[in-house]
């Protein structure tokens, strides 16, 4: 026994319902404060500023502003861009990069 503490069963129902309020009153605290930071960590996890996405996407602004113009979606908050981490690997798994080869002869031939 800890310092006059009773024993569950030696407590009397009105001590007992006491104790139980207390303990379940401070794990709700506990979650409570928990929770909000927890969110907003993982928010923040899924949006992506501009150079936050061009270090994830290891390209450069430019092709970012690209991708824009090409549908990739996104969210002005001011002057901030904020794009969704989820819609941003939809689009880029939609999207088809497409390099046209002009050969040489093409080129200078302007017959």
């Amino acid at each position: 026994m800890i310092h006059g503490l009773k024993p569950i069963y030696m407590l009397t129902i009105d001590e007992y319902k006491t104790l139980l309020r207390t303990l379940i009153d401070e794990a709700l605290n506990a979650r409570e404060h928990k929770s909000p930071s927890h969110e907003t960590e993982n928010k923040e996890a899924e949006h992506f500023t501009i150079k936050q996405l061009t270090d994830f996407l290891s390209c450069s602004k430019q092709s970012i502003h690209n991708y824009k113009k090409a549908g990739l979606p996104f969210y002005r908050i001011g002057r901030k861009i904020l794009f969704e981490k989820k819609k941003v690997l939809d689009f880029m798994k939609t999207i088809k990069t497409k390099r046209v080869i002009i050969r040489e002869n093409d080129f200078f031939n302007t017959s």
